[in-house]
Formats: C-alpha cells, structure tokens, sequence
C-alpha cells in the first residue's frame, strides 16, 4: 500500500512541477504581450498626438494649441484619454469648456489625425459640419477634397461650402406615398 501511496505521490508532484512550469511560462508570456502592446499602443498614440496637434492647429482658425492625455500614463489601458485644447489665453480646456463649432472642429482633427495614423479607404460623415460657421465649413470641405486622392467621402450635407468641394451630388427627396426619389449630378 505504501509503494502504491509512494508512487502516485511521485506522479502528482511530477505533474505539479510541470504545471508550475506551465504557468510561469505562460505568465512569461502574457507579461511579454502586455509589454508589446503597450509600446504598440504608446506609438499609435504618440503618432496620433503628431498629427492631432498639427491638424488642429490647421482647422481652427482661433485654436493655438491642442494634445491628447492619457488619464494615467502609468496604467494605460485602466483609464481613458482626454483632449486639452487652448484657445486663448494660457490656459487649457477640455471640451466640455468648448461651443459646438469649437467641438467639431477639435474632433474632426482628431479623427483625420486617427485617419493619417492608420488611413482606411472609405468614410462616411454625417452632417459633421451642422455646428460649423461658414469658414469653418469652407476649411473643412478643403480638407476633405485633400484627402479625396487616397480615400472616398461619403459626406451628408446641407451646407453649400462643402457641397461645392463636392464631385457628385445625390439628393434623396420623399414624395406624398413614402417612395425615396434619389437624383444625381456629377460635378
């Protein structure tokens, strides 16, 4: 009885010793993981930031100055991001402290600063100029005709600065029975 007893006891601490290497090698792993994709994230993010701060300063005609911030740079993936934009003055405000135009504009360069990170090759914007003022509407339908050489646009709008960057126009109309009527003009 005590051979049996004796070797199983060997059996299970033989498969104990095994599973310890197991999990410290899969720990070793996971920490490795953890560890690249936390330098993948700090380099998308830094890139974004590059382009953020560079397109905002373009869009916005007021805006001097504009970043990204993690929350907690020491636990990144525990908490979020803000964006601090200066308009005038020395201080920063988060957009919570901004108008509506004043928002647009600082998340339109945050997603065409996403866009020149990592581009894709179709968008769709819906009505995302309705807070803009004339000129902002006019720099921002620009700035999607600059881009229209590497991605297609979908863009709803109602406002004439950017239908005129436009090169087809589709307009949707409901007659009295609920059928769509769709016309096109090529530009």
């Amino acid at each position: 009885m005590y051979d049996a007893a004796e070797k199983e006891y060997g059996v299970l601490t033989e498969k104990k010793n095994v599973l310890a290497k197991e999990k410290e090698d899969v720990l070793s792993l996971i920490n490795e993981i953890e560890k690249d994709k936390k330098t993948v994230f700090l380099t998308a993010f830094n890139s974004v930031q590059e382009h953020f701060t560079r397109l905002f300063t373009h869009l916005s005609k007021k805006g001097q100055e504009a970043h990204l911030e993690l929350e907690s740079p020491e636990i990144i993936f525990d908490q979020g991001m803000n964006i601090k934009v200066k308009l005038s003055g020395d201080k920063f405000l988060d957009l919570r402290g901004l108008s509506g135009g004043e928002k647009t504009l600082t998340a339109l360069a945050f997603l065409f600063a996403v866009q020149e990170h990592d581009p894709a090759t179709f968008y769709i914007l819906d009505e995302v100029d309705a807070a803009l003022d004339k000129h902002n509407s006019k720099t921002f339908a620009q700035h999607i005709r600059s881009y229209c050489d590497k991605a297609q646009y979908l863009v709803i709008s109602h406002n004439d600065s950017v239908i005129t960057e436009a090169d087809t126009l589709y307009g949707v109309s409901v007659n009295e029975h609920g059928v769509s009527n769709v016309v096109s003009m090529k530009l």
